[in-house]
């Protein structure tokens, strides 16, 4: 038979009020029925005592179970009350609750997972002590390596990478060229910080770009031979034809009048003028491969936009445009080649004062400032014409350009400077509303 809680606890008062009330009667008179009446009533205490701690017990034992993620027991207490009852049954429901909040984490966790070990892009997760908390299948593909413990267990693969990870910072790009297996891989490596659970950890992306490389490099010869064979033919036809010319008037006459003699003399002034063009061409060409390497030190951006301010103030006052400088409040310092960084500034900007020449109410905005990575800016706006997007994508292309005596490796030149600064250059472009170039290190 079950009894209720409450049922209980009355009968077991009443047992305690007896004890206490035979005690009290008998005391003077029986000492043996006294002596039966206190224990009655110090058991009758003792049960109620207990009786009271179950709830308690019981409630030890479910938060214990939540500590030890243990969600699978159940209880039921309908038989001590419909309090009892009520309060297990909200025990139970959060079990469920707790079983269905874990099914959902484990799912996504599988999901995650998956998605993890189906994307074709390397990735290693680490915290602050150099322990790896993960590695994906494409990396273990990449690197020929099952599994890391440590970090600087990639030395064993290739120290340049190991350097590459430790030295990249978040949400800029690192190169680096590694050989694994007797195979070169050109990686990009990308970190990103997160933190987990107050464990500060490190998120890294690893991309072998290599192909992706060798077809840029192939568009990018193609674009290259296009415009030296175009140029070395407007060069070489004009001279072949001449030649022709002058060896079939000489041929005519073993005495040359001195008509013939003029038109030979400027056949031969037209193949001079064409053979220094091609080598003033081959001498440019020759430019792009003699940058000096940079001598890196700290240079203040504010400073070095107000020198080109300074430089090209009075040309743009000239011709009837602002020239405007804006500063970032703190001073931006880069770790650069001020003379190189100065000549990358100063030729782009002198492209927005061509640009503009025609434009009577012609704009130029230098700017000095900071994105959320904390990384340096200088841009140069202008509101002239734009360039137009089947040209924009050519731009970088040596001697590629747009202007009659441009000679179109200046933007190509400027590219190779940052990119030995480890920078990266954006153009970005409206045709009709102006152009934007931005230098980020």
């Amino acid at each position: 038979m079950l009894y209720r809680f409450r049922t209980i606890l009355v009968i077991r008062v009443l047992l305690l009020t007896l004890g206490i009330y035979g005690v009290l009667a008998s005391w003077d008179d029986n000492s043996l029925l006294a002596f039966l009446s206190g224990l009655l009533a110090l058991g009758s205490l003792v049960s109620i005592v207990y009786l009271v701690d179950q709830t308690n017990r019981d409630l030890v034992g479910f938060l214990t179970s939540i500590k030890y993620n243990d969600f699978t027991a159940t209880s039921s207490a309908a038989h001590r009350g419909a309090s009892f009852g009520e309060l297990y049954d909200a025990f139970n429901l959060i079990n469920r609750k707790f079983q269905e909040v874990r099914a959902d984490k484990e799912a996504n966790h599988q999901f995650l997972q998956t998605i993890v070990e189906q994307i074709e892009v390397g990735l290693l997760c680490y915290n602050e002590a150099g322990e790896v908390r993960l590695m994906n299948k494409a990396l273990q593909r990449m690197l020929h390596k099952s599994f890391l413990l440590h970090i600087d267990s990639l030395e064993q693969v290739d120290a340049k990478l190991l350097e590459a990870i430790k030295a990249s910072r978040e949400g800029k790009r690192d190169l680096v060229k590694i050989t694994v297996e007797n195979r070169l891989l050109q990686l990009a490596v990308l970190t990103s910080e997160l933190r987990l659970q107050d464990e500060r950890l490190f998120l890294v992306s690893i991309k072998n770009i290599q192909n992706e490389l060798e077809e840029q490099e192939l568009v990018a010869w193609q674009k290259l031979i296009r415009i030296l064979t175009h140029e070395i033919m407007n060069s070489v036809a004009p001279i072949t034809s001449l030649s022709g010319t002058i060896d079939a008037m000489l041929e005519e006459s073993d005495t040359p009048d001195a008509q013939t003699l003029d038109d030979v003399r400027q056949s031969v002034r037209v193949i001079q003028r064409r053979g220094e063009g091609l080598l003033a061409f081959t001498e440019t060409y020759r430019s792009l491969t003699r940058i000096p390497p940079p001598n890196f030190r700290e240079v203040s951006a504010n400073q070095l936009m107000e020198q080109v301010a300074k430089l090209y103030g009075p040309k743009a006052e000239e011709q009837g445009i602002q020239l405007q400088l804006h500063q970032y409040p703190a001073d931006v310092i880069l770790q650069a080649d001020p003379h190189l960084l100065e000549q990358v500034v100063i030729n782009i900007t002198k492209n927005a004062l061509d640009a503009l020449a025609e434009r009577e109410d012609g704009v130029i905005h230098l700017h000095v400032n900071r994105n959320k990575q904390g990384q340096g800016i200088l841009q140069v706006a202008d509101n002239g014409p734009g360039i137009p997007a089947e040209q924009l994508e050519q731009i970088f292309v040596p001697f590629f350009t747009t202007k009659p005596t441009g000679s179109g490796i200046g933007l190509s030149l400027s590219r190779q400077i940052i990119r030995m600064h480890k920078g990266s250059i954006e153009v970005q472009s409206v045709e009709g509303e102006g152009t934007v170039v931005q230098l980020l290190f």
